[in-house]
């Protein structure tokens, strides 16, 4: 019984952290920017795709150039990078997200 409770939480929780077809179809360019593996180059590339296409499955973006199954992963199991891609009203810029110092009390 423990291990069916164990596994069923296992399957939610990757569940909730996964990206859908729906949300890459919506999902703004500095979110995109945040992906692991997804430069200036490659987010414009989905954008135009997805101005084009209706994204039905994930695996749609096999057919973007520049898009393979590592990146693929990344977005489906939406892998952050340490410095985000931002695109503002000017020129694209990268942002780094620093951790916020935690004191012990």
């Amino acid at each position: 019984m423990f291990k069916k409770i164990v596994l069923l939480s296992v399957i939610a929780s990757s569940c909730s952290f996964s990206m859908s077809a729906s949300m890459i179809q919506s999902v703004s360019k500095d979110e995109l920017g945040c992906i692991k593996g997804l430069g200036v180059k490659r987010v414009e590339a989905i954008v135009s795709y997805r101005k084009e296409n209706n994204i039905n499955a994930l695996e749609d973006l096999l057919a973007v150039k520049g898009i393979g199954k590592k990146i693929l992963n990344n977005i489906q199991t939406d892998t952050k990078k340490k410095v985000c891609t931002t695109f503002g009203q000017s020129s694209p810029q990268k942002v780094t997200h620093k951790k916020k110092d935690i004191k012990a009390e």
